[in-house]
């Protein structure tokens, strides 16, 4: 009877210990599921937190990166402005130096010119370099259209200087004189030789008035002393315009206006030489 209540009883406490085993499990795995959760519910708030921090310190981070960007960037732009006006200095006294040199040689050119005419020298060197100084001083000057104006025959061959224009006029006095009393239609030998003779013997007139040979002759006379080249050409053609005359003087009249224009030309140079020189 005892050993029967012994098993029973040991049944019942077997019974209890799966129990208890059951429940234990049962409240272990409970344990272990809510352990499990929690720590996923704190690493998931770690996690979020971690990005909150990640978030914070890259705008942090963007903004110091854009802060030394603008700093950069301010740095370059104050360094570009000096840069600039550097090269901008440099510039001007660079063009300043040019141009300084081109008028300097410019200067020499017109002296070279005026010496060249002064011996009535042909000029085309001296006018190739002067358009070259004037390249470096004014493209859009007078000048060249003055330079590309010069007689061609003066460039190539020079043109008489003031005193062999004089000489030559002097020189010419007296065929003048000799044309001027040939009858119309030229006459013959007999009044060539007359006209000659009374151009030899014709007292010269002190009357620059009136139309005759010797008011054309004192008028022009005049107008060489005055340094008056192109009048005293165009008294000379248009006073012997229509007479046998007019033929024997016309290489004194183009030596004279090519003179005169080349005169004028270098005056012109000069000027202008000056005035950029004080510009």
């Amino acid at each position: 009877m005892y050993a029967e209540r012994e098993t029973i009883l040991d049944k019942e406490l077997h019974k209890e210990k799966i129990k208890a085993a059951a429940a234990l499990k049962s409240l272990q795995e409970k344990l272990e599921e809510e352990f499990r959760m929690e720590i996923e519910k704190k690493e998931s708030e770690a996690e979020m937190e971690l990005n909150k921090l990640k978030d914070l310190a890259k705008a942090e981070l963007l903004a110091a990166i854009t802060r030394e960007k603008a700093s950069q960037i301010e740095k370059l732009q104050e360094a570009n402005l000096n840069i600039n006006a550097l090269c901008m200095a440099f510039y001007a006294r660079s063009e300043e130096a040019r141009q300084s040199h081109s008028v300097h040689k410019l200067a020499l050119g017109a002296l070279a010119l005026e010496d060249a005419l002064s011996k009535g020298l042909p000029i085309q060197k001296e006018i190739e370099a002067l358009k070259t100084y004037m390249d470096g001083v004014d493209k859009d000057s007078l000048l060249g259209l003055v330079m590309a104006s010069l007689p061609e025959d003066t460039l190539e061959n020079g043109t008489d200087t003031i005193l062999q224009l004089n000489h030559k006029f002097d020189g010419l006095k007296g065929t003048l004189r000799h044309f001027s009393l040939l009858p119309p239609g030229g006459g013959g030998i007999l009044a060539h030789s007359l006209a000659y003779i009374a151009s030899v013997l014709k007292v010269k007139e002190g009357d620059s008035s009136g139309d005759g040979i010797e008011s054309v002759i004192n008028r022009v006379e005049s107008l060489l002393a005055d340094g008056k080249l192109l009048e005293a050409a165009e008294t000379l053609e248009n006073g012997l315009k229509g007479s046998q005359a007019a033929e024997v003087v016309g290489d004194w009249v183009r030596q004279a206006r090519n003179r005169a224009i080349t005169e004028q030309a270098l005056t012109l140079l000069q000027s202008y030489a000056t005035s950029v020189s004080h510009t």
